[in-house]
C-alpha cells in the first residue's frame, strides 16, 4: 500500500508521454513501478515491450501502428496505477471501521470436515471503541473419485492415495478460506452489525452442486437478510485538525470548489492539505482523496445539475 501511494500519478502521466515522444521507457525507471504491485509490473512490461517495437520500426506505416499499440499500453499502465491508488484509498477508509485478520494458517493435517476461523474487529465510527468477534466456517467435504480423469494402470499405494487426499482437502480448505474472508468483509463493510454475526456457520454447496459457490458462506441469509448485500455508502472521514490551505499545491483546486469524483459523485471542497482534499459528497459522506482523482466542475456543468 505504501509503495502504491508513493507513485506520483501526475508524474507518471508526464513520463509516459515523454517516453512515447523519445521512444525509450527508461524514463520511468526512477518511479520504481515494478516493485509496487504485480499488476503494475505486468503493464509496465507490456509498455516497455511495445515501446521497444515502436523504437525499432522503420516504415512509416509500421511506426504509426506500433505507436498506437504503445500508447494503448501506456494508457493501460496509467489506468491500473490510478485504480490501485483508488483501491488503497478505499481500503484505508475501510480500515477506520473494519479490520479482518486474513493471515489464516492451514492445519497440519486435514479431515473431511474443513474449518476456517475468521477473526474481525469493527466499530460504528472513526472515533468509536473497537469490538471484536470470531466466526467459524465449516464444510463437510464429500470425497468422490473423479471418473473423468484417466485411471492409473497400477493401483496407487496407500501413502500416495493419502497424499492425494490431503492435497484435495487443502484445495477445499483454501477455497472455503477465500469465501469466508470475503463474506465477513462484505457483511461488515456494507453496514452489517458485527454483534449479529453467528459463532459458527456451515457452508454448503448449492442444490445439485458438489463444490462451494460464491453464496455458500453468506451467513446473513440465516439472519433473515437478503442474499445480495446493499452496496455501501462512503464512510465519513475525519477532517484534519490542521488549518486548511486556500488552494492545492498545483493551484488546480480552491476551497469551496465544486468537484467530481468517479465513485462519490459531485462534492464541495471543505479542506485542503497539500495534494489531499477533503470534500463533502452529501449522502456519501466526507472523503479525503488525492487531488488527481478529482475533476473541477465548471459553472456550466453546475448549472445543469
Amino acid at each position: 500500500m505504501a509503495a502504491i501511494k508513493a507513485i506520483d500519478s501526475r508524474g507518471l502521466d508526464e513520463r509516459v508521454r515523454q517516453a512515447l515522444d523519445e521512444r525509450r521507457a527508461s524514463i520511468l525507471s526512477d518511479l520504481h513501478l515494478e516493485g509496487a504491485h504485480a499488476a503494475i509490473a505486468h503493464h509496465l512490461y507490456r509498455f516497455e515491450r511495445d515501446l521497444d517495437k515502436h523504437a525499432r520500426a522503420k516504415a512509416e506505416a509500421k511506426r504509426r501502428e506500433t505507436w498506437s499499440t504503445a500508447w494503448s499500453s501506456g494508457d493501460d499502465l496509467k489506468h491500473i496505477v490510478s485504480s490501485l491508488k483508488q483501491r488503497v484509498e478505499d481500503q484505508e477508509a475501510e480500515m477506520q471501521l473494519v479490520v479482518i485478520h486474513d493471515a489464516i494458517i492451514p492445519p497440519h493435517r486435514f479431515q473431511e470436515r474443513v474449518e476456517v476461523d475468521v477473526h474481525f474487529r469493527w466499530r460504528t465510527g472513526p472515533t468509536g471503541a473497537w469490538s471484536s468477534g470470531t466466526i467459524k466456517f465449516f464444510h463437510n467435504v464429500e470425497m468422490r473419485p473423479d471418473y473423468l480423469l484417466p485411471q492409473p494402470a497400477r493401483k496407487p499405494s496407500s501413502t500416495k492415495l493419502e497424499a492425494q487426499r490431503q492435497e484435495a482437502l487443502f484445495e477445499r480448505w483454501d477455497h472455503l478460506c477465500l469465501l469466508a474472508l470475503h463474506a465477513v468483509r462484505e457483511y461488515l463493510t456494507t453496514g452489517g452489525d458485527g454483534s449479529a454475526i453467528p459463532k459458527s456457520f456451515q457452508a454448503k454447496p448449492g442444490r445439485s452442486e458438489h463444490f462451494l459457490n460464491n453464496f455458500s458462506c453468506n451467513f446473513w441469509e440465516a439472519l433473515g437478510e437478503p442474499r445480495e448485500r446493499p452496496r455501501p455508502l462512503a464512510t465519513s472521514t475525519t477532517i484534519p485538525d490542521s488549518e486548511s490551505q486556500s488552494a492545492t499545491s498545483d493551484g488546480s483546486l480552491t476551497l469551496n470548489a465544486r468537484v467530481r469524483h468517479r465513485l462519490f459523485g459531485v462534492g464541495t471542497v471543505i479542506h485542503i492539505d497539500g495534494d489531499k482534499v477533503a470534500a463533502d459528497f452529501g449522502d456519501r459522506g466526507t472523503k479525503r482523496v488525492q487531488v488527481s482523482f478529482l475533476n473541477l466542475v465548471t459553472d456550466e456543468e453546475a448549472d445543469l445539475e
